[in-house]
C-alpha cells in the first residue's frame, strides 16, 4: 500500500469517524457498515504505521499520545478534502455533517438553545451536537469543534474570541432574607448562609458598585456547588443567598421566587469565549456557526440588566430590600 493509495485514505477516514463518533459501533452506523470491518480497518492502519492509535478498554476507546497527533492531523487533511470536493460539485452555500459544541451549565440550556435554534433552522442539513459541560474542552479527545465557555485557556493553539461579558449578582429566597433581616449594605450580606461557585469557595466574594467602589467580604458558604443550574435551585430551596450569573436567575427574580439583593452591588462580569483549535481551514458548517454566534454576541452576551423587581420586594432608598419577618 503506497502513501497516495485510494486504500489508505479510506482508513484514515474510518480512523477520523471513529474517534469523532467516540465508539466503533456508532462509526460503523455512520460508515453504512458492520463493526468487524470498522475495526479491522483500524488494525490495518496501525499496521501501516507500526503504532497504536486507540487505546481500547471496558470504558470505551481513548487516543494514544501518537493517536492524537496523527488524528489532528487527518482530521484538518480529511476537511480540507472534504472542501474542495465541494467546491468542485458547488456545494458550498449548502454546510452538511456533524458540529460539536461544548456549552457552559450556566447557558447551554437556556438561552444559548436560541442560537442552536437558529444554526439548524439556516442549516438544515447540519446535525448539532450539543454538550453541557463546565470544564475545558478537550478537543482533539472528544473531537469537539468549538467550546462556548467562561474565561479564556492558556493555549498557543486554540483561539478565543471573546463574545461579551454577564453580570453576576445577588439573589436570595424572599423567605430567606425575611428569616435574617433587613439587608441593607454589603457588611449585612454576612449574616447569611450562603451557596457558592468553585471561585467563592474561599468563603469571600469581591463586589462593585455602579460608580466603580469595590468590596471584599467574608462570607460563609452552607453549599458548595460546582454547576450554575444546581446552584440556582439551591438558592430557590432557601439554602443560602448567591452571587449567580444575571441570565441565569432573571425569570426568578421576574416571578418573585427569588429578589435581587443590594442591585446597588454586583459581583465582577464574567467573560463569555468561544474557543476552537487552530487551523489553517475551517469546514463551512463551523465558519456558519462562527458567523452567526458573533452576530448575535451582543445581543446574548453583553452585561445584562438586572431584571425589575416589585416594591413588594424592594424598600425605598436605604431601607431594608425585604420586609422583615413579624
Amino acid at each position: 500500500m503506497t502513501k497516495t493509495s485510494a486504500n489508505q485514505l479510506a482508513l484514515i477516514n474510518t480512523f477520523v469517524q471513529i474517534v469523532s463518533a467516540g465508539s466503533f459501533s456508532r462509526a460503523a452506523q455512520q460508515l453504512n457498515t458492520s463493526q468487524p470491518t470498522v475495526s479491522r480497518q483500524l488494525r490495518m492502519l496501525e499496521a501501516h504505521l507500526g503504532i497504536k492509535l486507540l487505546n481500547r478498554n471496558t470504558r470505551g476507546i481513548s487516543l494514544s499520545e501518537a493517536g492524537r497527533r496523527y488524528y489532528e492531523y487527518s482530521r484538518i487533511m480529511s476537511e480540507e478534502l472534504d472542501r474542495f470536493e465541494s467546491e468542485l460539485r458547488g456545494e458550498t452555500d449548502l454546510p452538511c455533517g456533524l458540529l460539536r459544541v461544548v456549552v457552559p451549565s450556566g447557558f447551554g440550556q437556556s438561552r444559548l438553545i436560541e442560537v442552536a435554534a437558529q444554526y439548524l433552522k439556516a442549516n438544515p442539513a447540519i446535525r448539532l451536537e450539543w454538550k453541557i459541560s463546565d470544564a475545558p474542552a478537550r478537543f482533539v479527545d472528544d473531537a469537539v469543534d468549538c467550546a462556548i465557555q467562561v474565561d479564556t485557556i492558556k493555549d498557543e493553539l486554540v483561539v478565543a474570541r471573546k463574545l461579551g461579558e454577564v453580570n453576576k449578582i445577588i439573589v436570595a429566597a424572599p423567605a430567606l432574607l425575611s428569616r435574617y433581616g433587613g439587608i441593607c449594605k454589603p457588611e449585612d450580606l454576612s449574616r447569611l448562609p450562603w451557596v457558592t461557585l468553585p471561585n467563592h469557595h474561599c468563603g469571600s466574594i469581591q463586589l462593585r458598585d455602579q460608580w466603580g467602589n469595590s468590596r471584599k467580604l467574608d462570607i460563609s458558604p452552607s453549599f458548595m456547588a460546582d454547576s450554575v443550574p444546581v446552584a440556582r435551585q439551591a438558592a430557590l430551596q432557601k439554602i443560602g443567598a448567591a452571587l449567580i450569573s444575571s441570565c441565569a436567575v432573571a425569570e426568578d427574580i421576574a416571578a418573585g421566587t427569588l429578589v435581587h439583593v443590594l442591585p446597588d452591588w454586583s459581583g465582577l462580569p464574567v467573560s463569555i469565549y468561544l474557543t476552537y483549535p487552530k487551523s489553517q481551514h475551517y469546514p463551512l458548517k463551523f465558519r456558519k456557526f462562527v458567523d452567526l454566534i458573533k452576530s448575535l454576541s451582543p445581543q446574548f452576551f453583553s452585561p445584562v440588566e438586572p431584571v425589575a423587581f416589585t416594591s413588594r420586594m424592594a424598600g425605598a432608598a436605604n431601607q431594608p430590600l425585604h420586609r422583615p419577618a413579624a
